[in-house]
């Protein structure tokens, strides 16, 4: 009877973990690798699909070698390669004895990474169409349409300062006449007929009018010299190298974290090391006037100094992983048209006035789980949710202490 009952409650006791785990506790779920994710940020500085690169065109990989070889080359290409293996050998005899950095990933990352590979290749390649407007208008501080420019306020400012002179001229005449009709009781022919001859200002007019028009255009240009203090839109310093980001993340289409890959992990973007350089520029035009000075710092252990073009004031906060990683900013929005700039500039304003509107502006990813984390019990959030039109406002965004703190 013991036994029995012994028997019985570790059965059900067996069944009640079983359920638990499997039915009523929840359930983790898994993010599936992102295939073209990886390979932007980790394969296109050396490799693209349909031509070669620092490595061969990837295109029909899956057919040249099977997927167990695969998954070896990609986690580390050296020890196949030591391994004396005929292809992987003729391989980097080939491409220069190029050492292909090594990926610690799962078989479901790379399986992610071959499957784009596939996908793209099957694709009718676009050739790239060459950029008709260039870098763009560097040193255009006016921005966009609907900003007063200084030019346009100059403009303005003499414009009024000639009618307030006419109106005055105007004015003195129009009472002489007045005053000639109270004394004669009528206008003469001849002074209405030479009305046009007698706008003759005394000297004393002109210099009253040309001060008042000195005084008004001074204070527009003091307005809009305040105005624009800190605002470095449209600066272009000339860096030590001559690094062409309409080269290599235009037409090589490198990602930019690969190598600002602060953007994706902190508060700072992060300038690329003189070895990120090198990863590439072991190999490629090493005989280039500029690629030397890159093989020199790396040479003699000596940083490049870089002129930083985008600076922020010391009391706003600003960072990069909340922007790019959660938010899912490009970096066009803030930086323009990066990929076509042979020369970086800044493009944006970079206000206060300029990120409260893309705080308005900006619309919520729903699905975000920070969002949904940090937010989710907020009235403000579920009626976001309920309207589908959440904006960073919404959120607080607007909120003194999130930039400045």
């Amino acid at each position: 009877m013991i036994l029995s009952r012994l028997l019985t409650v570790l059965g059900r006791g067996a069944l009640s973990i079983f359920l638990l785990q499997n039915f009523l506790a929840p359930q983790s779920v898994i993010a599936q690798p992102n295939g073209a994710e990886l390979f932007a940020n980790n394969c296109a500085s050396c490799h693209k699909i349909h031509e070669d690169l620092v490595g061969p065109a990837l295109k029909g990989v899956e057919q040249r070698r099977d997927q167990a070889w695969l998954l070896k080359w990609i986690r580390n290409s050296q020890a196949v390669i030591a391994s004396g293996d005929p292809y992987a050998v003729k391989l980097y005899e080939k491409w220069n004895k190029s050492a292909m950095t090594a990926f610690d990933w799962s078989d479901e990352e790379i399986i992610a990474v071959l499957a784009y590979i596939k996908e793209e290749g099957a694709k009718v390649p676009v050739a790239a169409a060459a950029s008709a407007d260039g870098a763009g208008a560097v040193g255009n501080s006016g921005g966009g349409s609907g900003e007063f420019t200084s030019l346009t306020l100059w403009v303005v400012l003499f414009a009024a300062g000639i009618i307030v002179l006419l109106l005055s001229l105007l004015q003195r005449q129009y009472r002489l006449l007045y005053e000639e009709r109270l004394a004669t009781g009528r206008i003469p022919q001849n002074e209405l007929r030479q009305f046009g001859w007698t706008l003759r200002p005394k000297p004393l007019h002109l210099v009253g009018g040309g001060l008042t028009l000195i005084l008004v255009s001074g204070i527009g240009w003091g307005v809009d010299m305040a105005a624009n203090i800190g605002i470095q839109q449209g600066y272009q310093p000339t860096q030590p190298i001559a690094f062409s980001h309409e080269l290599h993340a235009g037409a090589h289409e490198i990602a930019c974290t690969y190598c600002h890959t602060g953007a994706e992990r902190g508060k700072s973007a992060t300038i690329p090391s003189v070895n990120v350089c090198m990863n590439c520029h072991n190999q490629i035009k090493k005989e280039s006037p500029e690629i030397k000075k890159i093989l020199t710092a790396y040479e003699t252990n000596t940083p490049i100094e870089w002129v930083r073009i985008h600076n922020l004031p010391d009391f706003g906060y600003f960072n990069h992983y909340q922007h790019y990683k959660v938010a899912g900013i490009q970096c066009q929005k803030c930086h323009g048209p990066i990929e076509k700039m042979a020369e970086v500039y800044q493009h944006s304003q970079l206000t206060m006035g300029w990120c409260i509107n893309c705080h308005r502006e900006t619309k919520v990813n729903l699905d975000n789980g920070y969002y949904q984390q940090v937010h989710g019990n907020s009235t403000a959030f579920k009626q976001a949710v309920a309207d589908k039109g959440l904006t960073i406002a919404n959120l607080g965004g607007l909120d003194c202490a999130k930039c400045h703190y």
